[in-house]
């Protein structure tokens, strides 16, 4: 992170599912996740108490003081002062352009957020960390706060362009917080099945990503999941498995110059998500989504479907790039 005019700050960026969806809820699953042109920055400076300003509510408040609002990135400072053991004040200021004008886009801003403000933070208090730091650091504070997910969208926002990843068993990481070990000795564990790595396409490949305009509450999905997962065991394996095995065909075909076999793999996805669709009734693609993938060579939903954002793939002439139009669709 760069020091400006006593200014110490950090970036995040906004991401969207290539592959991956659903299965990435299961430890030692895998998933492709894009950075997007859209990102969190956050800005830390001297102050003599600590406030915070962000972007999106327009308002300043205290670390102790109550807003609804800020609940999340209060205690998200306060977790890291128990890593960084430092307590200096200061102000921060949060930049999101993952969100415009009330409307939600499904980039992923929470997890964002959050890597911004370890970034800038403990770049401000001289405290030395690495991406994987950053990512644990992160995903602790959410698992100790029930906020358990895949933790792909923290994966991803870490770094700009294609990130493979792998999910950690939560259970290894639950034990350890159930032994009180603090919050370093954590971070400093090698998490069992965590892997996160930087992929660099080769494909000659457009990928548009196109907002649907319709908003969706991932949340209710991901309860769907876990409410049918029992009742269709056999199933899900399945899915889960295929799911995975899609995932590093589309890695390695994005990294061998392979844009027709990655179009063919994204059918092969989506029919994997449409197959998951009919027996656990978790809704996919709307009519519009449809609409949309069948006027392009390949295309899927990115993320929890039936809203938020669809991707169009084209093999082009050129190199590997992303289109995101923010206009509804």
């Amino acid at each position: 992170m760069e020091e400006k005019n006593h200014f110490m700050h950090g970036v995040a960026y906004g991401k969207l599912y290539l592959a991956g969806e659903y299965a990435i809820l299961e430890d030692y699953a895998s998933a492709l996740i894009t950075s997007v042109p859209k990102k969190i920055t956050v800005f830390v400076e001297n102050s003599n108490e600590t406030t915070i300003f962000d972007t999106i509510n327009k308002t300043s408040v205290g670390l102790h003081e109550e807003n609804s609002n800020f609940t999340l990135v209060q205690k998200f400072i306060l977790f890291l002062t128990e890593y960084t053991s430092c307590n200096k004040t200061f102000s921060l200021t949060i930049y999101n352009e993952l969100h415009n004008d009330d409307k939600k886009y499904g980039l992923g801003s929470s997890g964002a957020v959050l890597v911004a403000i370890a970034r800038a933070i403990l770049s401000f208090e001289n405290v030395s960390y690495n991406d994987l730091t950053i990512f644990k650091l992160v995903a602790l504070f959410n698992i100790k706060h029930n906020l358990s997910g895949s933790m792909g969208d923290v994966a991803a926002s870490i770094n700009d362009g294609i990130t493979y990843y792998e999910k950690f068993n939560a259970e290894f990481v639950n034990n350890m917080i159930r032994q009180d070990k603090s919050v370093k000795e954590i971070i400093n564990t090698d998490w069992d099945g965590l892997r996160i790595e930087k992929v660099y396409p080769k494909a000659d490949l457009s990928i548009l990503a196109r907002w649907t305009g319709e908003a969706v509450d991932t949340k209710e999905h991901v309860k769907l999941w876990k409410k049918h997962k029992d009742n269709y065991k056999e199933e899900f394996r399945v899915f889960v498995e295929t799911s995975n095995t899609l995932v590093k065909t589309l890695k390695e075909n994005l990294e061998e110059t392979d844009a027709t076999s990655a179009l063919n793999t994204i059918r092969k996805l989506r029919e994997n998500l449409l197959y998951l669709e009919s027996f656990s009734k978790i809704p996919m693609e709307t009519k519009t989504m449809k609409n949309y993938i069948e006027n392009h060579s390949a295309g899927k939903q990115s993320g929890s479907g039936s809203g938020d954002i669809v991707l169009g793939f084209e093999k082009n002439n050129d190199k590997y790039q992303l289109q995101l139009n923010l206009e509804k669709l």
